[in-house]
C-alpha cells in the first residue's frame, strides 16, 4: 500500500497518450457529461443541485487535505512541496471554497481560468502519467484537475455561473493572482521552478519571442473569446451599453 501511495508501482516512464491516459480521458468525459446533464435538468430542484455541488466541492477540499497528509506522513516529502505552487494547485483549493460559499466575485475571477487550465493539462499531460499503473500521485493529479473542470461546468449548465465579456477584467485580475502566487510567493518561500509555464517549451512557442509573452497573449485572447461566447447575448448587450456610455460621455465633454 505504501508503494502505491508513493508512486513506486508499475514500470516508470512517460505514458501520456497511451492506454492509461485514454482510459482516464474517457472516464472524465463520461462523468462530465453526466454531471452537466443533471445540472441542466429542470426537473431536478435547485436544492438538490446545490446539494450535489456542495458534495463535490466538499470532497475536493477534503482530498486537498488528504493528499497533503499522505505526501508528508507517508511519502515524507518536505513541507514546502505541499504549497500550491501551480495554477491548478491553487485553483484546486480556491474553486471548491468559492462554490461552497457561492461567491460570485470569486467565480468571475477564477472559474474560467481554472477550467481552461485543467483542459490544457489533459491536452498536454506530460509528467502526470509517469507509470503504467494508476498510482496515488497520478490519481491525485487526475482528481484535482477533474474537480476544477467539474465545478465551473456544473454551475454553467445549472445557470448559476455565466461568464460574459463584462467579467473579463475580473478574469484578468484572477490571472494576476496566479502570477503573483507562481512567480513571486513561490520564490519568496524558496521554490524556483517554472510554475506559471512562462519559460517552458510549449507547442505554440514563437522562435526568439519570450515564452511569457506568447503565453500571456495567447491566454488573454482565449479567455476573451470564451468569456464573450459563453454568454453571447449578455456580451453583445454589454458592448452596446459601453458604446452608448462613451457617446454620452463625449457629448457631456463637448458641452
Amino acid at each position: 500500500m505504501k508503494d502505491w501511495f508513493c508512486g513506486n508501482m508499475g514500470t516508470p516512464g512517460e505514458y501520456a497518450f497511451k492506454g492509461i491516459y485514454f482510459y482516464t480521458i474517457v472516464v472524465i468525459i463520461i462523468f462530465l457529461i453526466a454531471s452537466n446533464i443533471l445540472a441542466a435538468n429542470k426537473k431536478i430542484s435547485k436544492k438538490t443541485k446545490r446539494t450535489i455541488l456542495v458534495s463535490i466541492a466538499s470532497f475536493q477540499l477534503f482530498f486537498e487535505v488528504f493528499w497533503r497528509f499522505i505526501y508528508i506522513f507517508v511519502k515524507h516529502d518536505d513541507l514546502i512541496w505541499i504549497y500550491p505552487m501551480y495554477p491548478c494547485n491553487l485553483a484546486g483549493i480556491l474553486v471548491p471554497i468559492i462554490a461552497l460559499f457561492n461567491n460570485k466575485t470569486g467565480k468571475r475571477m477564477f472559474y474560467l481560468f481554472a477550467f481552461v487550465g485543467a483542459c490544457m493539462t489533459f491536452v498536454f499531460p506530460q509528467g502526470i502519467f509517469n507509470s503504467n499503473v494508476l498510482t496515488f500521485p497520478i490519481l491525485k493529479s487526475i482528481l484535482q484537475h477533474t474537480g476544477i473542470l467539474l465545478i465551473p461546468s456544473f454551475e454553467y449548465s445549472e445557470g448559476t455561473y455565466r461568464p460574459s465579456i463584462k467579467d473579463y477584467p475580473f478574469i484578468v485580475l484572477g490571472c494576476l493572482v496566479h502570477v503573483v502566487n507562481c512567480e513571486v510567493i513561490t520564490r519568496f518561500i524558496g521554490l524556483n521552478g517554472d510554475y506559471m509555464y512562462f519559460r517552458s517549451t510549449l507547442p505554440f512557442v514563437i522562435p526568439k519571442v519570450p515564452q511569457f509573452i506568447t503565453l500571456s497573449v495567447f491566454s488573454a485572447i482565449v479567455l476573451a473569446l470564451l468569456s464573450f461566447f459563453l454568454d453571447y447575448k449578455a456580451s453583445v448587450h454589454e458592448i452596446k451599453d459601453a458604446k452608448e456610455r462613451r457617446k454620452l460621455t463625449n457629448k457631456k465633454s463637448e458641452n
